[in-house]
């Protein structure tokens, strides 16, 4: 089961990844990246609360994002950009202006993930 320190590390990686991909011109995997980044930053805040959504992969997503916009109301809108620019970019391949728009989101989510509970994503 993954700790704090665990998820953490791993959302590091995707973020640093989908920041790469996105200076590549890669944006069809950006959405990808972005998504499973902030879903690591996510599990890692809520490992410090006991909480491992990923124990049940079928409701994990739905159970992570209701947790994560009750416990931090600011990034609601973020979540719901992330999502968004996931199946746009991995299904529709938009361009480089919806890839921006998930980097910029992932990394307010992840700041203030960060921000709130002290763990380090950079």
């Amino acid at each position: 089961m993954g700790d704090v320190s665990h998820h953490s590390r791993l959302a590091k990686e995707k973020r640093e990844a989908a920041l790469d991909e996105f200076q590549k011109g890669r944006y069809t995997v950006v959405g990808d990246l972005t998504l499973k980044a902030v879903e690591q930053a996510v599990e890692a805040a809520a490992a410090k609360s006991g909480i491992h959504f990923h124990l049940t992969p079928r409701s994990a997503h739905a159970e992570r994002v209701r947790w994560a916009k009750e416990k931090f109301r600011q990034i609601a809108a973020d979540l719901d950009v992330v999502w968004g620019a996931y199946g746009d970019l991995g299904y529709d391949g938009l361009n480089g202006n919806r890839a921006r728009e998930a980097v910029e989101a992932m990394e307010r989510i992840m700041g203030e993930i960060g921000k709130r509970t002290g763990i380090q994503f950079r």
